[in-house]
């Protein structure tokens, strides 16, 4: 794998993730062409992107939508092509939802997942995150999911 670069997503990235989403995930979980544009043009959703070694070749993305009165930061989707998966860049966009929520004093990150996803399991558990029990329907699929938290570290008041 040779050098990649997250950056803020730009309007000209959409049929880029687009595609992305379609070689990473299962009919079932893709997002469709104008949920997705709805989805990235929701004005609590910021999102990053990777570019592969070429510019424009996206290899993973990260939406999150914004909960300003619950205090967290949802995933919505977190992409990485599947030949660059095992190098850390799911983790290098876990980071950033990590930062995004703490820049706004937020309690916790959380990610919808179905159940039975046992790679997506293992990855949120080595990254910190606790299956909080609590179901509910996955994003894009019918099936059943439950929703992973991460609690973040707040400043105790003096």
């Amino acid at each position: 794998m040779g050098e990649v670069l997250i950056r803020q997503y730009r309007p000209a990235d959409l049929d880029g993730l687009f595609v992305l989403d379609y070689r990473a995930y299962p009919p079932a979980y893709r997002f469709g062409y104008s949920q997705l544009a709805h989805t990235l043009h929701d004005k609590r959703v910021s999102a990053v992107v990777i570019e592969g070694e070429r510019e424009g070749d996206l290899v993973g993305g990260l939406i999150v939508r914004a909960d300003p009165e619950a205090r967290l930061a949802a995933v919505v989707s977190l992409t990485v092509e599947p030949d660059y998966r095992r190098h850390g860049l799911g983790t290098r966009l876990v980071d950033w939802a990590v930062r995004y929520a703490e820049a706004s004093a937020w309690l916790r990150v959380v990610v919808p997942l179905e159940r039975g996803n046992e790679g997506a399991a293992a990855f949120l558990t080595a990254a910190g995150f606790e299956d909080s029990g609590l179901s509910q329907p996955y994003y894009h699929s019918a099936g059943e999911g439950t929703l992973w938290r991460l609690n973040l570290k707040t400043e105790q008041p003096e």
